[in-house]
Parts: C-alpha cells; structure tokens; sequence
C-alpha cells in the first residue's frame, strides 16, 4: 500500500488517516433513495471532521445510480451511491499561504465499490484535480 498521492499534478500528500465502511451498514429496512443518500453524504461530512479533527472538507462527487426494480417507491427515487464511503486525512509537509503554519491538511471524502487499497483509478484522477493548495487547513505541530 503506497500512503502518498499525487495532487495538483506534482505535489506529493501523505495519507495520514483513512476510515472505510459499508455505504448501507446501517439500513435496516428499504432501499436507498436520492433523498436519504443526501442526508448519507451529509452525515459523512460532520463524521470526517470528528475523524480527523480538520473542518477543511473535500467531497469527490460521485454519481447515485438508479434502482431499477423498484417503481413507484413511496420514499422517493430509489438510488445507490458505491458500497464504500471513504474518509481520509491528506498532509502537505508544506503550506501556500500562512507562512507561519507548518504544515496543510484536507479530508477527502469519496465512494467507491470495494474497500481501498487500491484506490480506484477514477478517484485516484479526481483526487489529482482537487485544488489542494486552495481549500485545504493549515497548521502547526
């Protein structure tokens, strides 16, 4: 398993903590709609700053794939989001704009089908175009 990963092309963050579960471990009953799948995401947001303690949060968008079988749903439009969410705390041995920091970080939020490692390819390009030196906290030791 390689921690590092490429960002804005060419600079190199540590993964320094990454939480992974089930997108639906807690559904007891129904299907996922796009309605619930917002409160989903939503939850997962403020679960990532408990995890990693940086309030700095990036969602890779990803798309709800429609639940076929099931029509007319009185819950709303059933649809999935990837079996697995993905948490994890990315660190830059550096920062871009409060010279008197240390160090920048970012959480990044995504799902994918299985637990990671690896990274999917698709995240692993999408994770290159986040404009870390933008968004991201910065911090001391």
């Amino acid at each position: 398993m390689n921690s590092e990963l490429i960002i804005e092309f060419d600079k190199k963050v540590t993964i320094k903590t990454i939480k992974q579960w089930e997108t639906y471990g807690g559904l007891l009953e129904g299907v996922p709609t796009k309605r619930s799948n917002k409160r989903t995401i939503e939850r997962t947001k403020k679960e990532a700053k408990k995890i990693t303690g940086v309030h700095q949060i990036f969602l890779i968008e990803t798309e709800q794939k429609p639940i076929e079988h099931i029509k007319n749903y009185v819950f709303g439009t059933p649809a999935s989001l990837p079996k697995i969410t993905c948490v994890a705390e990315l660190w830059y041995n550096d920062v871009f704009r409060d010279k008197n920091k240390m160090f920048s970080s970012l959480c990044i939020i995504w799902y994918q089908e299985d637990y990671a490692f690896p990274i999917e390819e698709h995240i692993l390009d999408a994770i290159k175009e986040i404009p870390f030196s933008k968004i991201c906290g910065e911090f001391d030791y």
